[in-house]
Protein backbone atom coordinates (compact mmCIF):
# COMPACT_ATOMS: atom_id res chain seq x y z
CA UNK A 1 0.00 0.00 0.00
CA UNK A 2 1.18 3.23 -0.64
CA UNK A 3 1.61 5.97 1.82
CA UNK A 4 -1.28 7.95 0.37
CA UNK A 5 -3.68 5.19 0.66
CA UNK A 6 -2.69 4.35 4.40
CA UNK A 7 -3.63 7.91 4.98
CA UNK A 8 -6.73 7.30 3.77
CA UNK A 9 -7.74 3.88 5.26
CA UNK A 10 -7.18 5.84 8.50
CA UNK A 11 -8.89 8.91 7.83
CA UNK A 12 -11.71 6.31 6.82
CA UNK A 13 -11.57 4.74 10.00
CA UNK A 14 -11.48 7.87 11.87
CA UNK A 15 -14.67 8.52 10.06
CA UNK A 16 -16.58 5.81 10.61
CA UNK A 17 -15.64 5.66 14.66
CA UNK A 18 -17.17 9.01 14.53
CA UNK A 19 -20.14 8.13 13.07
CA UNK A 20 -20.24 5.06 15.36
CA UNK A 21 -19.59 7.34 18.27
CA UNK A 22 -22.65 9.78 17.39
CA UNK A 23 -25.05 7.11 17.08
CA UNK A 24 -24.04 5.55 20.08
CA UNK A 25 -24.55 9.09 22.25
CA UNK A 26 -27.52 10.48 20.21
CA UNK A 27 -28.94 6.66 21.84
CA UNK A 28 -27.62 7.74 25.14
CA UNK A 29 -29.45 11.06 24.98
CA UNK A 30 -32.78 9.44 24.01
CA UNK A 31 -32.53 7.27 27.05
CA UNK A 32 -31.36 10.07 29.11
CA UNK A 33 -34.64 12.28 27.64
CA UNK A 34 -36.99 9.27 28.05
CA UNK A 35 -35.46 8.76 31.75
CA UNK A 36 -36.45 12.49 32.45
CA UNK A 37 -39.76 12.31 31.14
CA UNK A 38 -40.58 9.20 33.72
CA UNK A 39 -39.42 10.99 36.59
CA UNK A 40 -40.79 14.09 35.74
CA UNK A 41 -44.20 11.75 35.50
CA UNK A 42 -43.64 10.95 39.18
CA UNK A 43 -43.06 14.10 40.38
CA UNK A 44 -46.50 15.16 39.28
CA UNK A 45 -47.93 12.39 41.97
CA UNK A 46 -46.45 14.60 44.63
CA UNK A 47 -49.09 17.05 43.97
CA UNK A 48 -51.48 14.07 45.62
CA UNK A 49 -48.77 13.78 48.50
CA UNK A 50 -49.36 17.64 48.96
CA UNK A 51 -53.09 16.79 49.23
CA UNK A 52 -52.86 13.50 51.73
CA UNK A 53 -50.13 15.38 54.02
CA UNK A 54 -53.20 18.32 54.68
CA UNK A 55 -55.23 17.88 57.91
CA UNK A 56 -58.79 16.45 57.37
CA UNK A 57 -61.91 16.24 58.64
CA UNK A 58 -62.95 12.52 59.03
CA UNK A 59 -66.72 13.53 58.64
CA UNK A 60 -66.33 15.07 55.26
CA UNK A 61 -68.39 13.55 52.55
CA UNK A 62 -66.03 14.69 50.18
CA UNK A 63 -64.74 11.70 48.01
CA UNK A 64 -61.15 12.28 48.01
CA UNK A 65 -61.14 12.79 51.37
CA UNK A 66 -62.85 9.46 52.29
CA UNK A 67 -59.88 8.06 49.43
CA UNK A 68 -56.76 9.68 51.24
CA UNK A 69 -58.31 8.44 54.49
CA UNK A 70 -58.71 4.59 53.48
CA UNK A 71 -54.98 5.19 51.86
CA UNK A 72 -53.71 6.38 55.28
CA UNK A 73 -55.51 3.35 56.98
CA UNK A 74 -53.79 0.77 54.71
CA UNK A 75 -50.46 2.49 55.18
CA UNK A 76 -50.52 2.67 58.50
CA UNK A 77 -51.69 -1.19 58.68
CA UNK A 78 -49.02 -2.15 56.31
CA UNK A 79 -45.90 -0.24 58.65
CA UNK A 80 -47.67 -1.47 61.64
CA UNK A 81 -46.99 -5.01 60.43
CA UNK A 82 -43.65 -4.35 59.27
CA UNK A 83 -42.65 -3.07 62.47
CA UNK A 84 -44.38 -6.19 64.01
CA UNK A 85 -42.09 -8.04 61.82
CA UNK A 86 -38.69 -6.64 62.43
CA UNK A 87 -39.62 -6.75 66.17
CA UNK A 88 -40.21 -10.38 65.94
CA UNK A 89 -37.40 -10.62 63.97
CA UNK A 90 -34.80 -9.02 66.43
CA UNK A 91 -36.37 -10.92 69.45
CA UNK A 92 -35.66 -14.33 67.15
CA UNK A 93 -31.97 -13.24 66.82
CA UNK A 94 -31.54 -12.50 70.07
CA UNK A 95 -32.41 -15.38 71.72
Amino acid sequence: MTESQVKVWFQNRRTKWRKKHAAEMATAKKKQDSETERLKGTSENEEDDDDYNKPLDPNSDDEKITQLLKKHKSSSTSSLLLQQHNTASENEGSS
